[in-house]
């Protein structure tokens, strides 16, 4: 069973795991694979096959921003739980635990 489905409007391919390594693309990278402008040469993907880099559309920019702003907030939350675990298990004192009253 694949979980890939195409888009009848775009004809582009979608799937649950949007960002191959785990953190969203910089909002100006390539419409079709993320990758920043300066770095990109020419490259493949699925959805658009050879290609160069493009201009994201304004509604790419805008999810991947509000995507990158998602993940941060996730991380913060994480790493509270994580501090809050390793104090209460006492793997580290006080006097190592940064200033997280910010």
């Amino acid at each position: 069973m694949t979980l890939v489905t195409r888009d009848r409007t775009t004809g582009l391919r979608r799937g649950p795991i949007r960002f191959p390594d785990g953190s969203p693309p910089i909002p100006s990278g390539c419409r079709w694979c993320g990758i920043p402008q300066p770095t990109h040469g020419r490259g493949w993907a699925d959805s658009a096959g050879m290609h160069e880099w493009v201009r994201p559309t304004p509604q790419q920019t805008l999810a991947r921003m509000k995507a990158r702003r998602r993940a941060r907030a996730k991380a913060r939350r994480l790493a509270a739980v994580e501090m809050a675990f390793c104090g209460a298990a006492g793997l580290f004192d006080r006097s190592d635990r940064k200033d997280t009253n910010r």
